[in-house]
């Protein structure tokens, strides 16, 4: 047997890591509710936050994040104010500060770190020996352009000619350990039987989803408990990254993917630079304190303190949670109390170029590997609209902890491509030499 290929060029996140995202996407905690999100948003003195985690209905979407942007800068603009400080240079961020600059209204973008895009984070990893001219971007955050025509980043994205491809997610390949003849039909019946029991169990007060899980596992006819396991890792667990003994039955998982889902070939980071324009915005600036007032507030930061009729707020909750920025006053109760039921799962990605595309090819790009109960990733081989080998991985969870925690991100790469490369059965494929 060959060694595994190990890529040409890769980079992986550590968004567990990162004091500037403490992991993926905002879950709900059971009591959590649409509400829950709509009050993590209400102004209080001239401070408004705002972000994928306050969006009722588009939670943990970048477009969902955007639309929060926006909300936040119409407010402002209702108040009549004369300037606003924007924390944060994601989606929200930078969706508030293009829609106030347009509004005639003085705006500072402040970002904690050396870039822009927050969660979304396009890499360009073009190997040095590729002599194509088309840049090999892939993404270590938010991929997709979710829920099709709803999405109101998408005509950005196609107004300054970016390639969008669809992705089908009810249709992946399946590799490793995932039950033979598993079609969308099974997983879709066995998601219908998961949220009727959740609906029934969670009439009078909402109760932790790993008990409707349980339920389902300890009573899966008609299907049997090695698909049912398989569907709840795949559709709920890899889309939370979270133990499911900490989110809502009611909401837990909420509506995401799988509606008209497309990926941006020139990636994100080309959709949020188009609307940057004239912001002023200032990167490598961390906000330590907000202290606000009905009247205005002040931002202070590493050199300086500035100050504004207002300001949006917009890093993640996870931050949040950990005081960071501290707000003097602290935050009311309504907002402590919405931080207090929400969580985050642990989500990692990896992106490699290889040399060639040794790996099955799908129909579509989209690949799930499965390694066990609780072992699921997701995979996106861009390799076509790039014209380069090329492949994405999403691992959660304690799998994404193994593979990632007390290593390089070299030997976390090769790790990544060796969980391909076992799955494909790939005994035969190109060496590492």
């Amino acid at each position: 047997m060959r060694a595994p290929a190990r890529p040409l060029s890769a980079a992986v996140s550590r968004w567990r890591d990162d004091p500037f995202s403490r992991g993926g996407w905002s879950l709900l905690r059971v009591g959590g509710t649409p509400a829950t999100r709509a009050a993590l948003g209400v102004p209080f003195g001239r401070v408004i936050l705002a972000g994928e985690a306050s969006h009722p209905d588009q939670a943990g979407m970048v477009h969902g994040a955007f639309e929060e942007g926006l909300r936040a800068a119409r407010w402002c603009i209702g108040q009549e104010v004369r300037s606003v400080i924007v924390i944060g240079a994601g989606a929200a961020g930078i969706g508030a500060a293009r829609a106030l600059q347009d509004a005639g209204i003085h705006t500072v973008l402040l970002e904690a770190r050396d870039r822009i895009g927050g969660r979304t984070w396009s890499v360009n990893l073009t190997p040095t020996d590729h002599a194509g001219n088309t840049p090999c971007v892939l993404e270590l955050g938010g991929n997709w352009l979710q829920q099709g025509a709803r999405n109101t980043l998408a005509p950005i994205a196609q107004a300054i000619g970016c390639r969008l491809v669809d992705t089908d997610f009810h249709d992946p390949l399946q590799l490793g350990s995932a039950p033979a003849g598993l079609d969308s039909a099974t997983t879709e019946a066995v998601m219908g039987r998961l949220r009727g029991m959740a609906e029934r169990a969670t009439r009078e007060r909402d109760l932790p989803l790993a008990g409707i899980v349980d339920a389902l596992l300890a009573s899966p006819a008609p299907f049997d408990r090695e698909t049912v396991q398989y569907v709840v890792d795949a559709e709920v667990f890899l889309d939370t990254g979270a133990p499911l003994g900490e989110l809502s039955a009611r909401l837990g998982f909420e509506a995401g993917v799988g509606a008209g889902d497309r990926w941006i070939v020139e990636g994100y980071g080309a959709v949020l630079r188009s609307l940057l324009g004239d912001i002023d915005l200032r990167l490598n600036t961390a906000v330590a304190e907000i202290t606000w007032s009905e009247h205005g507030a002040s931002v202070r930061h590493a050199t300086g303190t500035l100050q504004a009729d207002a300001v949006i707020v917009t890093v993640p909750a996870a931050v949040l949670q950990d005081n960071s920025p501290r707000f003097v006053p602290e935050l009311p109760s309504a907002q402590r109390e919405a931080l207090e039921l929400m969580t985050v799962g642990r989500v990692e990605k990896a992106a490699m170029v290889f040399a060639k595309r040794w790996w099955p090819a799908s129909s579509n790009g989209y690949i799930r590997i499965a390694d066990g109960p609780g072992r699921i990733s997701e995979w996106l081989d861009v390799s076509d609209a790039l014209g380069v080998p090329a492949i994405t991985a999403i691992f959660v969870g304690d799998w994404a902890a193994e593979l990632w925690d007390g290593q390089g991100d070299a030997e976390v790469a090769a790790r990544v491509a060796d969980v391909l490369w076992r799955a494909s059965g790939a005994v035969a494929g190109p060496s590492s030499s």
